[in-house]
């Protein structure tokens, strides 16, 4: 009984340490890759090239310095002389500010801000990797393959592509933990994490953060319909912990949304409905090529661009050979394939690609809630193996 336990114990602790070591290897793998790219193309302190594309250079280098600022005590969260002839900043900070990973600006002088830049994007990106290795492996042994799955969706078009707007990336991170959290209340274990990602991800980024939440709605309703639908008081009770939780995360937001609302009452914020329109936003054939190539150039972020999908040649291979493995249930692969009709739909018509942005046509990159699809696809390509 005495060596049983010893085992166990050592089971245990290898299992530990075998965690330890596939998280540090998910986190480490993408910074090492994207420090090596910096280095080859020369960006500072590797060389004097600065990598600040679009509105990184425009604006987010002097938000950051803002947020500097507002930190050593030289400037205010509430509102600025400095913007325009004067005004609030409560409603610029919650988008484009609210990120943990900003407090890295602090060590840095205001010169060095397109460094701190630097270091915040590739932070974040190693941690979305570390973020979706969770989510694979929480329930189970340590499984090194995994690592595959969390670099293609690290390193997707997505991210290489929309990344560079910093502010959204938090929300790319926290996805798999809100549905981690989500799972958690599908299969009736502790709630917490839900209600903490979520507020969490609505916190840093309200407007990518309502997009989470439309696709944790979805994501719910293909669960439910994935489990025995003659169950109806569990699909009851199940709906309504994902209701009333929902509605908590939003409640413990709210220190942020509610002033940010206030905010936009002074029509930063429009909604018309001649906007919502059938017209199709590309052309499909060059959309099914954007799954195999991760070519991208300045015309891609403007409002006629192809989604960003591609997360890896593999993934394409694994989500055909899912749709046409008999051990897989028909009614699944069914499902699955109608949540990957329901976001090419969302993709393709003005009118439902507009509901994913709360109705308020993007000024440029359209597809921001396409880190959603991915996470989705992959999930479908990690059902083959």
């Amino acid at each position: 009984m005495k060596r049983a336990k010893e085992t166990l114990n050592i089971e245990i602790d290898n299992e530990k340490v075998k965690k330890v070591v596939l998280y540090l290897l998910s986190f480490l793998v993408p910074l090492i890759a994207l420090i090596g790219i910096f280095m080859r193309m020369k960006v500072y302190p590797f060389g004097e090239n600065m990598y600040l594309p679009v509105d990184a250079y425009g604006q987010y280098v002097n938000y950051l310095q803002y947020f500097r600022e507002v930190f050593l005590g030289d400037n205010s969260i509430i509102y600025s002389l400095g913007k325009s002839i004067g005004g609030e900043m409560l409603g610029l900070f919650a988008y484009y500010l609210m990120s943990p990973y900003n407090f890295i600006t602090l060590f840095f002088q205001k010169g060095n801000i397109s460094l701190a830049f630097d270091i915040i994007l590739i932070l974040k990106i190693a941690s979305t990797s570390v973020a979706f290795t969770y989510y694979l492996n929480r329930r189970k042994k340590a499984n090194f393959a995994n690592l595959i799955f969390a670099f293609m969706y690290a390193l997707s078009s997505y991210v290489i592509t929309y990344g560079y707007n910093i502010m959204w990336l938090d929300a790319v991170i926290l996805l798999p933990i809100v549905i981690a959290g989500l799972d958690d209340i599908l299969d009736k274990k502790s709630n917490c994490l839900y209600i903490i990602a979520l507020s969490i991800t609505l916190i840093t980024n309200y407007y990518i953060g309502f997009m989470v939440c439309v696709f944790s709605v979805i994501y719910f309703i293909y669960k439910i319909l994935l489990g025995d639908l003659k169950d109806k008081k569990d699909i009851i009770r199940k709906t309504r912990k994902f209701i009333i939780h929902s509605i908590c995360a939003a409640l413990i937001s709210a220190i942020v949304l509610v002033p940010v609302f206030i905010g936009l009452q002074d029509g930063r914020a429009s909604f018309s409905f001649k906007e919502m329109t059938f017209q199709n936003n590309f052309g499909m054939k060059e959309f099914i090529g954007k799954f195999f190539t991760n070519s991208f150039n300045f015309e891609e972020i403007k409002n006629h661009a192809m989604p960003p999908v591609f997360c890896g040649v593999l993934a394409n291979i694994l989500v055909i050979s899912y749709f046409f493995n008999k051990k897989i249930k028909l009614k699944e692969q069914l499902l699955s394939m109608f949540m990957i009709i329901v976001f090419i739909a969302s993709f393709y018509i003005r009118a439902a690609n507009l509901i994913w942005s709360m109705g308020n046509p993007p000024a440029w990159w359209i597809y921001r809630y396409a880190f959603c699809f991915i996470f989705m696809y992959i999930i479908f390509a990690k059902r083959r193996i």
